[in-house]
């Protein structure tokens, strides 16, 4: 009787391996040639500066301060602002006005929202863009952004 020493991978072995090499290259083409890693970044900082300004209205509930989100742009370079009383504040590690990354534009340009004590403000849709990639932003008249 002759035994037989298996040399080869089995149909099982094979998919399962395609299947692994397969996720990770989706994730390193997602990763690696997204071209908008300075989109993000400004997405990210404008999300958290309306979310901040929203809180820091509604912390503020006496209604005697007025918080503004300032959307800014001079020049080639555009940034956004949270003010009390038209002063900027700082939060924690990030002090406004933040500039935004050189080559992304945000439109619309010198844009005010002033949220209210129950953290509302008017509806405005923001557009972030970057090399011909555009993205954008929704705030509700209830202050939430996404």
């Amino acid at each position: 009787m002759r035994l037989y020493h298996q040399t080869a991978f089995t149909l099982i072995e094979l998919v399962a391996v395609l299947v692994i090499v397969g996720i990770l290259a989706t994730t390193v083409f997602i990763r690696f040639t997204s071209n908008d890693a300075d989109l993000q970044v400004a997405k990210n900082a404008v999300l958290a500066g309306l979310i901040f300004a929203r809180e820091t209205a509604m912390a503020r509930s006496d209604g005697a301060s007025t918080v503004t989100f300032v959307i800014a742009t001079g020049g080639t370079e555009a940034s956004i602002d949270v003010r009390v009383n038209d002063t900027s504040i700082d939060h924690i590690d990030q002090l406004y006005p933040l500039t935004l990354p050189s080559d992304v534009t945000i439109t619309p340009a010198d844009q005010q929202l002033l949220f209210t004590n129950l953290g509302e403000t008017t509806q405005q849709t923001i557009t972030l863009e970057d090399n011909g990639v555009s993205l954008v932003l929704n705030v509700s008249g209830v202050g939430y952004a996404y």
